[in-house]
């Protein structure tokens, strides 16, 4: 179905994700609602109209399912009963709760990945001591323990490589469902992001590379600094999982790439991605652009890639040195417009583009101390 220009979208969630959405809609000629319970979210400040209710509330969900042409999210802990009411009173939500349901658990994404051939680190279900003592026995270590629902950046983690640490984690255990999945032993880590419109199009993002700290995207390389063919290689499977999966929308793929030579499905995420955010200098289209086109029933092409470029996160912690550098006419600065700058908390990112991937790595390193 072809949404035309002025109608409404509505976006479930108003954080910085929602915030770049809004803009992107805006750009494109459509306008914006936004579902969001914080009065203070950074969407608020772009949007159309700020609906400052609970996701699961019945009254706004209607108000959006009656005022909106289209419906997405941001994040991925939208519930099904929020999905459900929408789509009872006639709200079009083109990804529909299966992305939600399939990635918002950590067993069921890995399982629907491997039934498509396609690779993962070797996982176990836990539920208990005994099933986590049986799964180590399996997997062997190194391993990581990880919650099946719930967890980001680093959090829902337990890393176990001896003896001692698997009885640490079990004084952790809750009554709550696991995964025990062997380490990769790699030599980066990858991500690469895929949208598909309503009309079966897909537009696939060139592969970057990701450097992480705290378990946080720290800084993201544009192009990968991998072969061409390993590139084309980790396009094919995102293209092949958005397809398989029957997903529409955007998705959001990260990857090991191995010592072994080996490519690993890590996790995946149906909606806009923090690795993707270079693209809103260093591609012809970013990844919001082509997310509110693909819902709206555009014809899709891949993104073409302008510039090299590298993408900086800005935590808490780092916005005053990062506000106070000068920064040169290639850097460009995208702040969220968040409340207390916490420490580890997203408050913006900063992308460098140019024709030198490693002289802008080595200035976004410089400019992160």
């Amino acid at each position: 179905m072809l949404i035309e220009k002025g109608s409404t979208i509505a976006i479930l969630g108003g954080g910085q994700l929602g915030k770049m959405l809004c803009e992107s809609a805006k750009k494109q000629g459509y306008k914006t609602m936004v579902l969001e319970p914080s009065p203070s979210a950074c969407a608020k400040y772009v949007t159309d109209k700020h609906l400052v209710k609970p996701y699961d509330d019945r009254e706004a969900l209607l108000e959006i399912a009656k005022e909106s042409s289209v419906v997405t999210y941001e994040f991925e802990n939208v519930t099904a009963e929020s999905i459900d009411i929408l789509e009872d009173n006639g709200g079009y939500v083109p990804q529909g709760i299966r992305p939600l349901y399939i990635s918002q658990h950590r067993f069921r994404e890995k399982s629907s990945i491997n039934a498509l051939g396609i690779k993962t680190a070797k996982f176990v279900e836990v539920l208990d001591e005994k099933t986590l003592d049986k799964a180590i026995e399996e997997i062997g270590y190194p391993a990581i323990l990880k919650t099946s629902m719930g967890g980001y950046d680093g959090k829902g983690q337990w890393v176990i490589k001896t003896p001692e640490d698997l009885e640490k984690a079990k004084k952790d255990l809750e009554k709550r469902e696991y995964i025990l999945e062997q380490m990769v032993d790699f030599q980066c880590e990858l991500s690469c992001i895929a949208v598909k419109s309503t009309d079966g199009t897909i537009g696939v993002f060139p592969v970057v590379e990701n450097i992480h700290k705290k378990g946080i995207l720290h800084i993201t390389i544009a192009p990968a600094r991998v072969s061409e063919e390993i590139q084309e290689k980790v396009k094919d499977i995102t293209k092949k999982i958005i397809d398989g999966l029957n997903f529409v929308g955007p998705l959001a793929i990260e990857y090991f790439y191995g010592k072994d030579g080996e490519i690993y499905v890590n996790e995946m995420a149906p909606r806009p991605h923090n690795s993707a955010h270079y693209t809103l200098d260093g591609c012809d289209k970013s990844q919001f652009d082509l997310h509110i086109e693909g819902i709206c029933g555009r014809k899709l092409q891949d993104p073409k890639l302008l510039h090299k470029s590298v993408m900086l996160n800005i935590l808490g912690q780092d916005v005053e040195r990062i506000e106070n550098a000068k920064l040169r006419e290639n850097e460009f600065l995208h702040m969220y417009k968040k409340g207390e700058a916490k420490i580890d908390r997203k408050m913006g990112h900063l992308n460098l583009i140019g024709d030198d991937v490693e002289k802008l790595l080595e200035r976004a390193i410089e400019l992160s101390k």
